[in-house]
């Protein structure tokens, strides 16, 4: 059997995805009705309809859905294949949260250039309410993403990082809480007092009404799986509140002073060790979230993606050194 025309092909599997014929002609520059011959050019060698007219609108018939799903999916594969090929040269395509790529990622990629793996990484930095990739449709060879990931059958996972949060402020605004620094456990230099962290957690709880607690996310839900992982009895609680998109833009705003923060330890060790930042409590609660480097198995960049993990996990940011608890999933149940 000889197989159709492609130029038929493509204005089915347009017709189809947009349930229009002048969209599909909009999208491929062609008149609607070119689209509606071209159509007809398929139908004619296929022996059977496609679509159901009436008048003006358009629905495809069970023969034409199965078509549709196929030819998708196969015009999916010719597009990423030739966009595979295009970028061939150019190095690995990495996709990364703006966070992630402000606080860490960026500087250790420019600092140790010349020690990265052959490959010439191009880093693209988005901003994503939940972080996602499709590679099937987005034209990246691999993706640092935050979130729980469990074996996924079209993809490879490493974990980079694990997520700790807790809440951060500027030394001035520390001050002016009344918030001192934390005695640590006697012959333990690193671990802070259990009890002094109980008692500050709850002067923070406090004078949190005094201040302005800022909230790196829409739904403000970092400020609550804090409270929840340390069993505090209550949110807190702030007659005026700054609410962010990202936790970069909440640590932007605790560093210039304008109030108390929720932020991921691993990407506020540096203002931490730096004196930008104070933790407001020094206590971490983590997530069961972490950053993974992902990639899609078949790639033909398997080896050099994996020697990048290994590169980027061997210089994440040091925590041990920050004076900061850090609770394990079983101890915040």
């Amino acid at each position: 059997m000889s197989l159709p025309p492609l130029y038929a092909l493509r204005a089915f599997e347009a017709a189809a995805r947009t349930a229009s014929f002048t969209r599909a002609g909009e999208e491929l520059h062609l008149t609607p009705s070119a689209i509606s011959r071209h159509i007809r050019t398929l139908e004619a060698q296929l022996q059977r309809p496609l679509f159901t007219r009436h008048g003006p609108r358009v629905a495809l018939t069970a023969e034409g859905q199965l078509l549709a799903q196929e030819l998708s999916a196969g015009f999916r594969t010719i597009e990423r294949a030739c966009a595979r090929m295009q970028q061939r040269s150019d190095g690995l395509r990495l996709k990364a949260p703006t966070s992630l790529t402000t606080r860490w990622l960026l500087a250790t990629l420019q600092a140790h250039r010349p020690a990265l793996p052959q490959e010439r990484v191009l880093l693209h930095s988005q901003w994503m309410d939940v972080d996602h990739v499709d590679f099937a449709s987005e034209p990246y060879d691999c993706a640092v993403l935050l979130g729980h990931f469990r074996p996924h059958p079209q993809w490879h996972s490493l974990k980079l990082v694990d997520e700790w949060l807790l809440p951060v402020c500027s030394p001035a605004v520390a001050a002016q809480l009344g918030l001192p620094p934390i005695a640590h456990a006697p012959g333990a230099p690193d671990v802070p007092d259990p009890a002094a962290l109980a008692a500050q957690a709850a002067r923070l709880l406090q004078q949190l009404p005094h201040t302005v607690v800022i909230h790196p996310s829409p739904d403000r839900r970092d400020w609550r799986r804090w409270c929840v992982g340390l069993g505090l009895p209550r949110e807190p609680d702030s007659p005026t509140a700054l609410v962010f998109d990202t936790l970069e833009q909440g640590m932007a705003a605790a560093i210039q002073g304008h109030g108390v923060s929720m932020a991921d330890l691993a990407l506020s060790a540096d203002a931490l060790r730096s004196g930008q930042l104070v933790a407001a409590v020094p206590t971490a609660v983590p997530t069961g979230d972490g950053y993974h480097l992902v990639w899609p198995r078949g790639s033909a960049h398997d080896s050099a993606i994996r020697a990048l993990g290994r590169w980027l996990k061997a210089r994440v940011p040091r925590l041990g050194d920050l004076g900061v608890e850090r609770r394990t999933l079983r101890e915040t149940e």
